[in-house]
């Protein structure tokens, strides 16, 4: 890499704005293997509190007068003061004076900063509300049109260059695991079939993605099954993404880009009718920062509608603090004696971290719904090769059961 020489106020120009909010601004320089990071934190403000797990942090402050809280320790900084973070050490600045505070983070690369999110995928559920098609089928694997559901969430995934996954499965799961892995005796079936077509689509989804797999032992809940993420992700922020739901267009590529601007937690949310808030995780909506995207002030796990604080609901895609592990290991159950991950995301928001509601305009497509199920095979077949052939035929039964 080309050697670089800057001074303060060039880190502006020539890094990348990676947060820009009412607090503060965060400039990014990429290097071989570190972050050059220059923020300006506002007025009376601090920064979001964080650690890195596996990395220390120097910081070099270059002009204003503040405060650093290191551990449990608060120390005074002002310009010219440079202090090392060790590594799993919670910090945070505080901007104590009416003019802003600066200061330069020189840190390793990790995911969500330099590098790309790593992506966890729950898919331990049961699958209760298609039984008996479930009862040695997993939910995940049943099909949209011409594959299976699962494999649209990953690459949704992979769509958005999240390319690490950690697939949560439960007991009767494998076939998921058996989807993705290479399957030598049906490709040289293939092969001698002279079926190039399908030998080529099975062996591009063997080599998707780089996909580990970890057992959820016990059913206790989607904040238990993202909990079993934790050793996977690390201490960086992460995306969710439910293996039973599907987002046209990529609701995915759209949080990213939002948690990108903001350095933040994010949840895709859409608007449901309120007699369906039962069904929902459901969040009050704070502070909008921007067209359809706000601060979310409370969240509540399947409320009944009289008691509901917006009709807007959890959508299944989700970028989340690795703070969320601290709180979901506490086990502590919630709506239907389960471990929920709404429960823990608002115990995240009540610590004072900020956590972003995005209202996504595209199709959700719940697959755990047979009617959704349905629905979006045919919507998905409409828009195949085979759409006009499928169109005629839905015309003729529709004409005769009029």
């Amino acid at each position: 890499m080309k050697a670089l020489k800057l001074r303060e106020e060039e880190l502006k120009k020539n890094g990348r704005l990676v947060k820009e909010d009412e607090r503060y601004e965060v400039y990014d320089i990429k290097m071989s293997d570190l972050v050059l990071s220059l923020t300006v934190l506002h007025p009376e403000r601090s920064t979001t509190g964080h650690d890195h797990e596996n990395a220390e942090e120097i910081y070099h402050f270059i002009s204003g007068k503040g405060e650093i809280l290191l551990g449990n320790q608060k120390y005074q900084a002002e310009a010219g003061d440079i202090f090392t973070v060790p590594k799993g050490t919670f910090h945070r600045v505080f901007n104590t004076c009416k003019e802003n505070l600066e200061f330069i983070a020189i840190f390793e690369v990790y995911e969500g900063r330099g590098e790309s999110l790593k992506a966890v995928i729950p898919a331990a559920g049961h699958g209760t509300r298609f039984l008996p098609i479930t009862k040695a089928q997993p939910k995940e694997m049943l099909p949209v049109f011409d594959k299976p559901t699962i494999q649209y969430v990953v690459e949704e995934a992979l769509g958005s260059s999240l390319k690490n996954i950690l697939m949560v499965t439960g007991r009767g799961k494998r076939a998921i695991e058996d989807h993705f892995d290479r399957n030598p005796e049906l490709e040289v079936y293939l092969e001698k079939a002279g079926k190039s077509d399908v030998l080529k689509e099975i062996s591009r989804i063997s080599e998707l993605a780089n996909i580990n797999y970890v057992r959820q032992k016990e059913a206790l809940g989607l904040g238990h099954a993202v909990l079993q993420a934790k050793d996977f992700v690390g201490n960086s922020y992460f995306a969710v993404l439910l293996g039973d739901v599907i987002t046209r267009p990529s609701c995915l590529s759209k949080i990213l880009k939002i948690h990108e601007k903001y350095r933040a937690s994010v949840i895709a949310l859409q608007e449901i009718e309120p007699q369906d808030v039962v069904k929902y995780g459901i969040v009050k909506k704070g502070r909008e920062l921007e067209n359809g995207t706000f601060i979310i002030e409370d969240l509540v796990e399947k409320p009944e509608a009289r008691e509901a604080p917006s009709n807007l609901a959890i959508v299944g895609r989700y970028i989340l603090s690795s703070r969320i592990f601290d709180i979901l290991g506490k086990r502590e159950k919630g709506k239907d004696g389960e471990i929920q991950l709404t429960d823990a995301i608002k115990r995240l928001i009540e610590s004072e971290e900020k956590v972003i509601g995005f209202n996504f305009s595209g199709k959700v497509y719940d697959i755990g719904n047979k009617s959704s199920w349905m629905k979006s095979s045919i919507e998905l077949a409409l828009e195949s090769k085979s759409g006009n052939e499928l169109r005629e035929y839905l015309k003729e039964i529709l004409s005769s059961h009029q």
